[in-house]
């Protein structure tokens, strides 16, 4: 755009810090690498001690079978042994459940239930 004398006219701002958004990034995007730490070190912390990852799941467990009146203990074990089995043998969510009900039902074999945690 230019004025009527033919000088174009200057539309950059006088700012002391760069814009967070200049260059097509986001505002959030700077507390990715940090939130990103934070989620990979309690990662390995549960992978290190699978126990906790599994009382902490069965306590979410717990709680959220409050939240809906279902058996409490029940849901909150099954929530605790599906954690202790993605923490400690690395298992995906679904491979976890089917092993849980597996075990529930008696027909998780026995290598299986006594399969070492991996280090």
């Amino acid at each position: 755009m230019s004025n009527p004398k033919g000088q174009s006219i200057e539309t950059e701002t006088a700012s002391s810090t760069e814009s967070a958004f200049e260059g097509g990034s986001y505002g959030l995007r700077s507390h990715e690498g940090p939130l990103g730490d934070v989620a990979r070190g309690t990662w390995r912390f549960f992978h290190e001690i699978p126990a906790v990852g599994g009382a902490v799941l069965g306590g979410v467990g717990i709680a959220v079978s409050m939240a809906i009146g279902a058996g409490d203990l029940v849901i909150g074990l099954f929530a605790a042994y599906i954690g202790y089995r993605i923490f400690a043998y690395g298992e995906s969510y679904t491979d976890a459940v089917e092993k849980t009900f597996r075990l529930e039902k008696g027909i998780l074999g026995e290598e299986e239930r006594m399969r070492p945690v991996r280090k």
